[in-house]
């Protein structure tokens, strides 16, 4: 159901029968799977949206060619409660590169028990789009609807080739990946085990000390990413480190835990991109 709210908004609302993490993801990160495939202003054939999760963000159109449409910027990303972005086209229905001269829109969800989150859609300031604006309340005030985003978020199809969590992965094309993969770059792999001298709690002073020294080596940016193994294995972390492999073994060999026979490793060469990072 879509309805005035005031003469320069509009909203419409859905119960949707989902968890609300779930109806925030797919709404946003799962835009392209829902979104009307009419409804893009992109030049070329569509390939995928992109939805950036952050404030700042994009909402993006990428064609098959790789040209792209940044049509909205997000405004408010608080999930799994709220997320807010703007509506970058004029009344010709081309970008509007004057953020004053556009519009917004307001997604909140509230759970309504375990499996059932309502959600209400409202687009706003509509009035800022200039004369003649009434065009544009009218045009998505029966344009917006959130039937197809409800059915898509009730389906149940979980993760498979092209789905994690209920959401389509996005297209990557054979050009993007060769894009990519150029981006690259060596680092070392180390794959830490324990070995039988490895008694706990006999051994936690030498083990606090091996911690004490990989906080140290990240600190100095040589160990990016150091991650402890926390299951029963003998496996005990993984650490990317930056440099040869032969340069990792020297800085390993001086390990404690390496030194006291607690630990062996294999250092081994991989490839990566820069900038990578654990999420928050």
């Amino acid at each position: 159901m879509t309805t005035q709210l005031a003469s320069t908004s509009v909203t419409t609302e859905v119960d949707v029968a989902a968890p609300i993490e779930h109806a925030f993801r797919v709404f946003t990160e799962g835009i392209g799977t829902w979104w009307n495939p009419n409804h893009h202003i992109l030049e070329g054939e569509l390939a995928e949206m992109i939805f950036e999760p952050h404030v700042g963000g994009h909402i993006i159109d990428r064609a098959t060619d790789g040209r792209e449409c940044r049509w909205s910027r997000v405004l408010a990303y608080e999930p799994p409660n709220l997320v807010c972005f703007s509506w970058d086209i004029n009344l010709n229905w081309q970008i509007e590169t004057d953020p004053s001269k556009t519009s917004e829109i307001e997604v909140a969800f509230t759970a309504h028990g375990p499996d059932v989150t309502h959600v209400v859609l409202t687009h706003r300031h509509l009035d800022r789009h200039g004369e003649g604006w009434e065009a544009m309340r009218d045009a998505v005030g029966s344009g917006w609807s959130l039937g197809e985003f409800a059915a898509v978020a009730e389906a149940a199809f979980g993760t498979d080739e092209t789905h994690v969590a209920g959401v389509a992965l996005p297209a990557v094309s054979d050009d993007r990946m060769r894009e990519r993969l150029a981006e690259t770059r060596s680092y070392t792999a180390v794959l830490l085990r324990a070995t039988e001298k490895c008694i706990r709690p006999d051994v936690d002073a030498i083990i606090w000390e091996h911690g004490r020294r990989n906080f140290a080596l990240r600190e100095h940016g040589v160990l990016p990413i150091v991650m402890p193994s926390t299951d029963e294995s003998d496996w005990a972390g993984i650490g990317i480190f930056v440099g040869s492999p032969d340069e990792v073994r020297e800085i390993m060999d001086h390990d404690p835990g390496v030194n006291a026979g607690i630990f062996t490793y294999e250092a081994h060469p991989v490839r990566g991109f820069p900038g990578s990072a654990l999420p928050t």
